[in-house]
């Protein structure tokens, strides 16, 4: 590929300049490409995104939709979820509209002895159990009009390097043309599509293909949006780090550090720490606030302390 800010962005482009940085010679016994990236996706995971979610910008959010069924109470948290975390669980109605759905302790669904009911207001919502959020009571487990909208934080592509993803050459229907197919990719396999300049999110997740014929693939649908140049990368993986492109720096020297650790470099890691102590400081100037303008404060005068509906009167117990 020629010099070009996307060549920049990949994860190859990142772990050769970790090697730069180290003086690593290539032999068999020192670290490779390969290995310099596992490394890299290690520092993005509890480093890089700890870091962007601690900015509190949003920068992971995204909503998760799933259509309730009939009788079903357990539905399990997104398998994208960073730190299997959730921001928040609502219904979704067919308007789009979203509707708080209570999150229920579970001493308050537990019946009293020698009472059998329960205080209305806890009648209606969801608990958590491990993974699964379960649907509380029976009435709500059948509103199949609605969705659960899981309100999460997508996991960043584990990273990879370039040479196990394709880059989209063309684009026919729904026929892909990438410079590269990997020989063990099957119809089984899923995919991403990871957009080749910022803020490299993805334009489709597992997504499904029915067919391989050379370099051309086809995709079941192809997502609106996708252009030549993006990259396909095998689900839950991306060969370019899905994180601001001013964190890159970040990252390679996080890396290096761990390369310094593995070599006993003493000197190495003394200068690498003392620039990640820079670059996390600098990080939050460029992160935080993500939108700059002037907050507005919004004052909801529909809860239950206020008066309803923002009027004088209503159902509500007092200003």
């Amino acid at each position: 590929m020629a010099d070009s800010f996307q060549s920049h962005a990949l994860v190859d482009y990142l772990a050769a300049k970790v090697n730069l940085k180290m003086l690593n010679p290539l032999s068999q016994n020192t670290y490779q490409l390969s290995d310099i990236v596992s490394l890299m996706s290690d520092e993005m995971s509890l480093v890089v995104v700890p870091l962007l979610k601690a900015a509190s910008g949003d920068y992971f959010t995204m909503n998760v939709d799933i259509q309730i069924v009939n009788g079903q109470s357990a539905y399990t948290y997104p398998k994208r979820a960073v730190g299997n975390a959730l921001k928040d669980i609502v219904l979704l109605d067919a308007g789009g509209n979203e509707i708080n759905l209570n999150n229920l302790e579970r001493g308050y669904i537990k019946s009293q002895f020698p009472f059998t009911f329960i205080p209305t207001i806890w009648s209606f919502g969801m608990y958590q159990t491990a993974n699964e959020v379960n649907l509380y009571n029976t009435l709500i487990q059948t509103y199949t009009a609605y969705k659960l909208r899981f309100i999460t934080e997508r996991r960043p592509g584990d990273l990879t390097l370039s040479t196990n993803c394709g880059q989209i050459n063309s684009i026919a229907g729904n026929v892909l043309t990438l410079n590269y197919v990997d020989p063990t990719w099957t119809t089984a396999t899923t995919f991403d599509i990871i957009n080749n300049l910022p803020p490299f999110q993805s334009f489709g997740d597992d997504l499904t293909i029915t067919n391989i014929t050379g370099y051309a693939v086809t995709f079941s649908a192809v997502p609106i949006g996708v252009a030549v140049g993006m990259w396909v990368c095998p689900a839950m993986l991306a060969c370019i780090p899905q994180i601001p492109y001013e964190l890159f720096p970040l990252l390679t020297e996080l890396t290096v550090a761990d390369l310094g650790e593995g070599l006993d470099m003493s000197a190495l890691i003394a200068t690498a720490r003392a620039k990640i102590q820079t670059y996390v400081s600098n990080s939050s100037i460029l992160t935080r606030p993500r939108i700059k303008g002037s907050p507005k404060v919004i004052i909801n005068r529909d809860l239950l302390s206020g008066t309803g509906f923002g009027g004088t009167g209503g159902f509500g117990i007092g200003r």
